[in-house]
């Protein structure tokens, strides 16, 4: 039998046995670090874990703070704060095709309005070009007016987009929340639409002011309203209604962007902050500080109202106090309406400003049409914002006494009275003859009713407001260069004023450099486009200005008209430079800061305006004349103010305006001052369509300055204003 072979061991290499040490010590390693890690979480760190596994049932809950309170010089409440029960939808929880749809409509919103303002602009060219030519409505020119208001018009429209038929969820969600809050599933997602559309990062607001069983019920069965936040919430309240109503502004919540300035550096996504007007100057002071509550949840996030961990109050914003006088501001909104009732030309709106010519202080500022500011504290629907939006209800939204731009009529003959006096183009007792004609080449012009004065001197020309007198003043200008427009652009027209409500327009002094290089623009247009300049065509592809500047246009301007453009309050601004010797004040409706007991924290500084020096004896000239316009027998407004107390007629200047708006009625102006001692006062009126500037707008003013000087007689007094 063959002998067994021994199995023999291999013997372990110093190779191997090195490799099983570093396996071994890499276990040993790995072992210890995770022994010491769970020492480290069960003893060291135990209690901290037990403490954060119980903190993950409390949820922090912001309490968003009340806004400050907005009040006049005489703590009037002008805007509060009240809490509401509100149901809004957060976008980042709808679906991805509605914020596609809301993007799409905010784009053709966008390019409609660009075509409105367009075409609006191009018929605005037309109608100018009708009044250089001097050329009547024909039938063709009829027909073409028609049809830019029709493109007009069609730009404004902009449908919102429909809820998509495979967003079967969504549709169901709409229902249920309708059935709840008594809104139409379509009207529900037209909110949605137009919200993300105006402010894609917001939540949009469903209803406020939603009764207690309704808002109960939707939190209590809040998985069955998925992306549906429901919630109390402080609503801006208006307790004068129309009152002032466009110089508020909006409040809405933060924005991306303005996340990342330093101004809101504190500000927690979703606060509402002001977006315009005083809500959005005053904002660092109306904007509170937020507080918050610890609630109890259950395992799926559903908060138990019962059980509140703990809870720290939010601290109401401070109180704004404003420089306006409600009492006035009623009386002025009063007056103005009046004015255009007492139109005999279909008027349906103005503007006025009633203004402290010493620093700027705006007493009262209205606008009509207005509307109830209530309307931005609850969501609206589509008819609303056109109503507020819309040429065909007059704009309420507008404020028009900082944002429409007008030629001013011959509320701008002292301005170019300053310029001829201080230029030396004439002296004060230069007499020029008036025989109520003026010619100037093709172009004729006269007086209004066809008045004519004979030999006159300035404050002659000021007191009857004689057209010829300064048409040949404007002519003569023009050979020295544009002294007129500089000392327009002294006294504030052309440039904003930098009232803190903010969003007010410009306007426009208009002179030879500025038109021939519009003109020049829109040459290379008619070229590019091939079309024909002066025609339609032309206007409506190109708008702007279709000539260069002439003789005539210095000569319109001198009378106010033409392209020259200002706002109301830039009158007021340069009545107060008349008013005051030369200082350019800063119009301001911020008084002060105030807390919650009304008790002054801090008085808002008042910036000290530009001086500009007017010669004495040229504004004792323009004075002069004006205060014989307003008071002496033959004066625009003698009439209107007759019987108004001498205490205050003896310190009365004022300058009626007409102005030809074709191919609508004239726009009535009245613009004056009131130099008393302890209350001065400037008061600046215009109303649309209201014809001569003593049947409507000087009226307004006596009735505001009625108000302003506690006079009991208080009628709508018309005077026979003999030019515009």
């Amino acid at each position: 039998m063959p002998q067994r072979v021994e199995e023999r061991i291999r013997p372990i290499t110093p190779q191997l046995a090195w490799r099983v040490a570093v396996l071994g010590g890499v276990a040993f390693v790995l072992f210890g670090i995770v022994f010491f890690r769970l020492w480290y979480l069960q003893v060291l760190t135990g209690q901290e874990a037990v403490t954060q596994a119980r903190d993950n049932r409390v949820r922090k809950v912001r309490i968003e703070a009340p806004r400050g309170n907005i009040v006049d010089r005489y703590n009037v409440p002008l805007v509060r704060t009240k809490a509401a029960a509100v149901v809004q939808m957060v976008p980042s929880q709808l679906p991805d095709s509605v914020r596609e749809d809301a993007d799409t409509y905010r784009k053709n919103l966008s390019a409609a309005e660009n075509d409105r303002l367009k075409a609006q602009d191009s018929y605005d060219a037309f109608v100018r070009r009708l009044k250089d030519d001097g050329r009547r409505n024909t039938k063709a020119e009829t027909k073409e007016r028609a049809t830019l208001k029709k493109q007009a018009a069609k730009a404004r429209a902009v449908d919102v987009p429909a809820v998509r038929p495979e967003e079967t969820d969504l549709i169901a969600l709409y229902k249920r929340m309708g059935k709840v809050l008594g809104i139409t599933p379509k009207t529900i997602h037209q909110r949605v639409i137009r919200g993300i559309a105006d402010a894609p990062y917001s939540n949009v607001t469903i209803r406020t002011d939603v009764p207690r069983p309704e808002f109960n019920y939707m939190r209590e069965y809040a998985e069955r309203f998925k992306g549906v936040v429901v919630e109390e919430r402080f609503l801006r309240d208006y307790p004068q209604e129309q009152h002032a109503a466009q110089i508020f502004g909006r409040v809405f919540e933060i924005g991306p962007e303005q996340l990342k300035l330093d101004k809101y550096s504190g500000v927690a996504q979703g606060t509402r902050v002001g977006q315009s007007g005083l809500e959005k100057t005053y904002d660092k002071y109306l904007l509170g500080t937020d507080g918050y509550q610890k609630v109890v949840v259950d395992a799926l996030g559903r908060r138990d109202d019962q059980k509140v961990a703990s809870v720290k109050d939010p601290q109401q914003g401070q109180r704004l106090k404003l420089t306006l006088d409600f009492n006035l501001q009623k009386a002025g909104d009063e007056a103005l309406q009046k004015a255009i009732a007492a139109s005999q030309y279909g008027a349906r709106a103005g503007a006025y400003v009633a203004m402290d010519p010493r620093n700027g202080a705006i007493l009262a500022m209205g606008s009509q049409p207005s509307f109830d500011a209530t309307v931005f504290a609850r969501p609206f629907t589509e008819k609303t914002w056109t109503s507020l939006t819309s040429k065909a209800t007059g704009e309420p939204l507008v404020n028009r006494a900082t944002d429409s731009l007008y030629p001013i009529g011959s509320v701008f003959k002292p301005i170019t009275a300053l310029a001829a006096l201080g230029s030396g183009l004439i002296k004060a007792n230069d007499k020029v003859f008036d025989d109520g004609h003026y010619e100037l080449g093709p172009q004729k012009y006269q007086n209004a009713k066809g008045a004519s004065f004979g030999p006159i001197t300035m404050s002659d020309a000021l007191k009857v407001s004689s057209d010829v007198f300064f048409y040949k003043l404007g002519e003569q200008a023009d050979s020295k260069g544009p002294i007129i427009q500089k000392m327009a652009k002294r006294l504030g027209f052309g440039r904003t004023t930098g009232i803190d409500t903010g969003g007010e327009a410009p306007g426009l002094v208009p002179d030879s450099t500025w038109r021939n290089k519009a003109y020049a623009k829109y040459s290379d247009c008619a070229k590019k486009n091939h079309v024909e300049e002066r025609t339609g065509d032309a206007l409506y592809k190109c708008g702007g200005v279709e000539r260069t500047w002439t003789t005539g246009d210095n000569v319109n301007l001198a009378v106010g008209q033409g392209d020259l453009q200002a706002t109301p309050l830039q009158v007021a601004v340069a009545y107060s430079a008349l008013a005051n010797g030369g200082t350019i004040v800063k119009p301001h409706l911020g008084q002060a800061i105030e807390d919650g007991n009304g008790v002054t924290v801090q008085e808002l500084p008042v910036k000290k305006g530009k001086k500009i020096k007017l010669d004495p004896q040229d504004r004792a000239t323009v004075l002069d004349g004006l205060h014989r316009a307003a008071t002496e027998d033959g004066g625009t407004s003698a009439d209107v103010f007759k019987g108004f107390p001498k205490t205050y007629t003896d310190n009365l200047y004022g300058k009626t305006g007409t102005v030809e708006r074709q191919p609508n009625p004239d726009q009535a102006w009245y613009a004056c001052f009131v130099k008393d001692g302890s209350k001065p006062i400037v008061v600046v009126v215009t109303v649309e369509r209201g014809g001569f500037g003593a049947e409507t707008a000087a009226p307004a003013a006596r009735l505001i300055l009625s108000q302003w000087f506690d006079v009991k007689n208080r009628e709508f007094k018309t005077g026979s204003d003999q030019s515009n």
